[in-house]
């Protein structure tokens, strides 16, 4: 019966820690976190911009069947909207299939004589390219921090499972999934060729 209680309480405290408070100096100055993107908008009169970094202390591959790999990491996003300032930190899982990646895609059309040169062709195979890049995601917020690394409420949600599709309203999530592929592997995910 102690036994359980013990493991109960446990699962409780490991739900319920939110992840270390961080400043934005601290994101910004050490070595363990890697900028992988960063936007400013361009909204007349509104003062919107911010950063992601991963954790590279935190990039694990937890899959590996190939040509499908999974790999985890930590994600920070600094995100400044006028006055408000925050940091949120995500526990990102992305899945991997290099069989979809843009280069394994060009190859193939290439081996079957469908790859053009300066045509609509290459524009329609552009776009089928990055509408389904092989990479999926999974998230979860972990921990809201103030830029000072005063807590911030956060909404615990479930995963979200989403396509991380290279186009310009998710660059972002693609710069972040290719950035942790990159620690992983050291090349960038677009350029692997499954042949």
């Amino acid at each position: 019966m102690l036994h359980r209680f013990l493991i109960i309480l446990g699962l409780m405290l490991a739900f319920t820690i939110p992840a270390q408070a961080i400043t934005i100096e601290e994101l910004t100055s050490q070595p363990q976190f890697k900028q992988v993107s960063q936007f400013v908008s361009d909204i007349p009169n509104v003062d919107e911009r911010g950063a992601s970094y991963i954790d590279v202390n935190t990039v694990k591959v937890i899959g590996f069947e190939p040509p499908v790999y999974t790999i985890s990491a930590m994600v920070y996003k600094a995100y400044q909207w006028n006055d408000e300032k925050v940091i949120t930190v995500k526990d990102m899982t992305f899945t991997y299939d290099i069989s979809n990646s843009a280069a394994s895609k060009a190859y193939r059309a290439q081996q079957q004589g469908t790859a053009t040169v300066n045509t609509e062709a290459d524009a329609t195979m552009n776009e089928e390219m990055w509408s389904n890049p092989g990479i999926v995601r999974d998230e979860e917020e972990i921990s809201r921090f103030g830029f000072d690394g005063m807590p911030r409420p956060i909404d615990r949600g479930a995963f979200l499972r989403r396509p991380v599709v290279k186009d310009s309203l998710n660059k972002e999530f693609y710069d972040i999934a290719d950035a942790v592929y990159y620690e992983v592997y050291k090349e960038h995910f677009d350029e692997v060729v499954v042949k």
